[in-house]
């Protein structure tokens, strides 16, 4: 990649630091670890909804060659895009698109998550009815329900903009739904919001992520883990930004 070359020959000791940090962020703490390919899928995650596509495509190698599945990180790129859009996807569509084309499986063992953690798309699936674009009353209170489980509270936009607006909220909240095959463990998936929280400084975004963590049975040095591959990327302010809005769950 043009940073590791640039970086090696023009700060070798501050290229080595960055190394240093990140092989930190496998370390055992009272038995609990992260491993690797989650902060790896957490970079695929936040360069493609930061519109980096060289970037994400250096980490989707990477990934797959920890023993990632072409369709872990599509899911990966799937969720991604919900928060970015066509800006997101055009810079990695450009530059991956025959990558992705020659992609034959498999390549080796597949990833290994820790004990726990296990695939389940209806864990984000509240019961509303994917064939129709009416939000019904029962839906709502399913939706309510699911926020409820899910982040022990129910976020503000959700009622008003269900309430406004019920065909709007309900496809958007489809897109959300349908987006989980079933591909990774649902416990990554709030690592991957919380990664992308910490490097865009998104304090509010930060505590539904971890507020979903817990739902989930993530542990809690999985959740400080996350927040130092953030930082690898988003420095002392960023770090300072989202603890200061989780500290209290933590």
């Amino acid at each position: 990649a043009p940073f590791a070359r640039f970086w090696i020959k023009n700060d070798p000791g501050g290229f080595k630091r960055l190394k240093r940090h990140i092989l930190t962020l496998e370390d055992e703490i009272d038995g609990v670890s992260l491993p690797l390919a989650a902060g790896v899928l957490m970079h695929v995650f936040t360069y493609t909804a930061i519109g980096n596509g060289k970037g994400a495509l250096y980490e989707v190698i990477a990934a797959r060659a920890l023993g990632a599945s072409k369709a872990e990180i599509l899911e990966t790129v799937r969720l991604a895009v919900l928060a970015s859009g066509p800006s997101g996807m055009n810079p990695l569509g450009d530059i991956a698109e025959g990558y992705f084309d020659e992609w034959t499986e498999p390549d080796g063992p597949p990833l290994e998550w820790p004990s726990g953690w296990a695939p389940d798309a209806c864990a984000f699936r509240s019961g509303i009815d994917p064939s129709t674009d009416e939000l019904s009353d029962d839906e709502m209170a399913r939706l309510v329900a699911w926020h409820e489980r899910m982040h022990g509270e129910v976020p503000v936009h959700v009622t008003t903009l269900a309430r406004l607006h019920p065909r709007a909220y309900k496809t958007h909240r489809l897109r959300y739904e349908l987006a989980f095959t079933g591909a990774l463990p649902a416990q990554l998936v709030p690592l991957l919001d919380l990664h992308v929280a910490v490097n865009r400084r998104w304090p509010d975004a930060a505590r539904r992520a971890v507020q979903m963590a817990q739902a989930l049975d993530v542990r809690r040095h999985q959740v400080v883990t996350t927040l130092f591959w953030g930082a690898a990327s988003g420095g002392e302010a960023a770090l300072e930004r989202a603890a200061s809005a989780v500290a209290d769950q933590l």
